[in-house]
């Protein structure tokens, strides 16, 4: 039976510049303090995305986790159903080649 694995999701808190943006440090700490506090012993960091050419960024909140039952079954049901979907796309691919083979030996086997 497969693990669970940890999931790299953002987190449900809203978090942006904004949080630091024209703040003083003490205001900064408070906010910081506060948001530790909402998220528990939940294992969140700060991640900071770049986008476009004029070097844009984003401030997010992830966080990372073990994924849910529902999560893990779904993700057993897509590894099995890719499982089978590749050992059918082989067994077919194996049948044209020993067609083609037999088509290539019957063609040349009296030259």
């Amino acid at each position: 039976m497969s693990k669970r694995k940890i999931l790299d999701v953002e987190a449900r808190e809203y978090v942006d510049f904004d949080e630091i943006d024209g703040k003083t440090p003490e205001e900064v700490i408070e906010r910081m303090k506060a948001l530790r506090e909402s998220v528990g012993d939940r294992d969140v960091y700060f991640y900071i995305s770049r986008y476009g050419y004029d070097g844009g960024k984003e401030l997010t909140l992830r966080e990372r986790r073990e994924e849910t039952d529902k999560e893990y079954n779904k993700r057993i049901a897509e590894e099995k159903k890719d499982r089978l979907k590749a050992k059918e796309t082989k067994a077919l691919k194996e049948a044209k080649e020993r067609a083609e083979y037999l088509r290539l030996k019957k063609k040349f086997e009296n030259v």
